[in-house]
């Protein structure tokens, strides 16, 4: 693909890291609609005792259930991308991988985690003086472990229960908790109090929304909106969707269709 050359180090670190999230669906494709994949869909569409019966053991069949999976990936795919986005941004910006970002904690997952000893000393005031800004010297820490939520649902009891034990283990490792909720509507004061209570900076709203521009310095997400950029993307998921069409599977559909409709002809 052709490289946009507008872009600076940290605006292409991050398209690229969106780019390599849309390759799953590529690999995706290349394994469900491979040649032995659709063979043992067909052949268990033959053996079951419900679909054969129903007549549903037809390769037109095996193509919509193929698809069918692809659908619900894309959906599901498209959800954890925007959901990754800031964790995207944070690599791209601090110059440290997604994998670094995305710290765990007892099987919980941070969705931003920034250690100073792994950024430039610069991007260590940057950091710092942004949280004193906000409300915290964060003098003693060795980093900041971040969530975002869009909205808050306060009647998710086990969310809380989670986010809770979450602050307790950023604290115990001497990061400093940090929550950003972007909904301007206001969870219960409770929630929010106990969110207080377990050591969150708790932002929202518009300071959220400030917190954030602050802090990567630029609106990644207003790149994805650029003509020379969107085109780039859109050309990206065009040529994943026609390689379902070129795939050894559809290929094989198409050989099972031709050898049917002869066989009704004779």
């Amino acid at each position: 693909m052709n490289e946009i050359a507008e872009l600076n180090v940290i605006e292409r670190r991050f398209l690229n890291a969106v780019k390599h999230h849309l390759q799953g669906w590529k690999t995706k494709i290349e394994n469900d609609f491979s040649f032995d994949s659709y063979n043992e869909e067909f052949k268990n569409l033959q053996s079951d005792p419900v679909y054969s019966k129903f007549g549903f053991d037809i390769p037109e069949y095996v193509l919509v259930r193929l698809i069918g999976r692809m659908s619900i990936s894309i959906g599901r795919r498209l959800g954890e991308i925007y959901d990754k986005l800031p964790r995207f941004v944070a690599a791209a910006r601090f110059n440290v991988t997604p994998q670094q970002v995305a710290e765990k904690f007892d099987g919980l997952e941070l969705d931003i985690g920034l250690r100073y000893a792994l950024l430039s000393r610069e991007d260590v005031n940057h950091v710092t003086n942004i949280l004193r800004r906000f409300g915290d010297d964060a003098s003693n820490a060795i980093g900041v472990g971040i969530e975002i939520r869009y909205n808050f649902n306060p009647n998710d009891s086990a969310r809380l229960r989670k986010d809770v034990a979450l602050a307790g283990y950023l604290i115990e490792k001497n990061l400093l908790p940090v929550y950003l909720i972007y909904s301007a509507i206001s969870p219960r004061d409770d929630a929010i109090a106990r969110l207080k209570r377990a050591g969150w900076l708790f932002l929202q709203g518009n300071e959220a929304g400030q917190f954030t521009s602050d802090l990567f310095g630029t609106n990644f997400l207003a790149l994805l909106d650029r003509d020379d950029v969107r085109k780039e993307i859109h050309d990206e998921v065009r040529g994943i969707m026609r390689s379902i069409f070129e795939s050894d599977g559809f290929s094989k559909l198409e050989l099972d269709l031709v050898k049917i409709s002869s066989e009704h002809r004779q």
